[in-house]
């Protein structure tokens, strides 16, 4: 799954909340736990931060399979946690919503109205001539006497990528030798997720040095340039494969590639079929050690992801 930065935000303030709320703090770690599944869910899988549960059957959905306690005990979960205003709760419409402070802020509210109109408009539009479509590409005067067809080349500035590109060939010989190791470990992946044959196509994937060029300048690790750059190239060659259009060379994906960079959306690293059993396995002992604390007995250590990580890597 994709996180938007607006996710990434409202995410990063539930662990604030666990810190600094001391109405959470109260709760029994269990509790804290099951409010930690419940609002996330409500951040990744509601466009507004509410959900109906009014349907039949729906709140033991919830509680079963995303908050992961006892059917019986979710809605005195949801009682608990709106009288200490750590979500909304309306018991006649059958509504949970997300706290103040956990929803979207006025500035991302309204980004998002601009995003759906089509983004923002021009603060000073253009007027006479130039603004006739006809006219788009007008070749106006430049001091010095050149035009844009007679100015050098090797001085323009064809794209912000390949100044990005240009900064890193100029930094430290430690900066070039991670970029091309970077290029050498990530050309060829690219290569591999467009899907592209080695033995059919010529391997030529020497964009790939402007797409790391621009990552590390926004500050990317080799890890997640590695991550986002084969994320968004598989995405796009699936989807134009579907269409019947197949991509044909690399350097297609640039314009999806950048604009990714450019928003730092890096998708989540694939998990191993390790760390999917192990929390497959962690999640039942949840549901066991909920059980057990509803039937009231004590004592009983909470079960830990890591300590069922090291089982299965064993």
């Amino acid at each position: 799954m994709k996180v938007s930065a607006t996710h990434r935000d409202q995410l990063s303030r539930i662990a604030l909340m666990q810190v600094e709320n001391l109405a959470l703090n109260a709760l029994e770690a269990v509790q804290v736990l099951s409010w930690v599944r419940l609002v996330t869910y409500l951040i990744l899988n509601t466009a507004d931060g509410v959900l109906d549960v009014s349907f039949p059957g729906a709140l033991a959905a919830l509680a079963r399979t995303k908050v992961f306690c006892d059917a019986n005990l979710i809605e005195t979960y949801l009682e608990t946690y709106a009288k200490t205003q750590l979500i909304t709760w309306n018991r006649d419409a059958q509504t949970i919503g997300l706290p103040a402070g956990l929803g979207m802020t006025a500035r991302q509210i309204a980004s998002r109205a601009n995003g759906a109109k089509g983004g923002r408009p021009r603060k000073t539009p253009k007027t006479g001539v130039v603004a006739d479509q006809r006219q788009g590409n007008i070749v106006l005067p430049i001091s010095g006497g050149k035009d844009v067809a007679r100015e050098n080349p090797a001085k323009t500035h064809l794209t912000g990528a390949r100044d990005k590109l240009s900064l890193a060939s100029k930094s430290s010989s430690e900066d070039k030798l991670r970029l091309d190791a970077m290029f050498k470990r990530i050309g060829p992946k690219a290569f591999t997720a467009a899907g592209f044959d080695d033995a059919k196509d010529m391997p030529n994937y020497g964009i790939t040095r402007t797409w790391c060029a621009a990552a590390v300048a926004k500050g990317l690790t080799d890890d997640q340039t590695e991550l986002l750059v084969t994320s968004v190239v598989t995405a796009v060659a699936e989807r134009q494969r579907e269409r019947g259009a197949p991509v044909s060379h690399l350097g297609y994906f640039t314009k999806a590639v950048e604009q990714a960079i450019a928003q730092g959306d890096i998708p989540e690293a694939p998990k191993t079929a390790e760390q999917r059993k192990a929390e497959r396995a962690w999640e039942q002992a949840m549901q066991d050690y909920s059980s057990a604390i509803a039937s009231g007995e004590i004592g009983l250590r909470r079960p830990e992801l890591a300590d069922f990580l090291v089982q299965v890597a064993a």
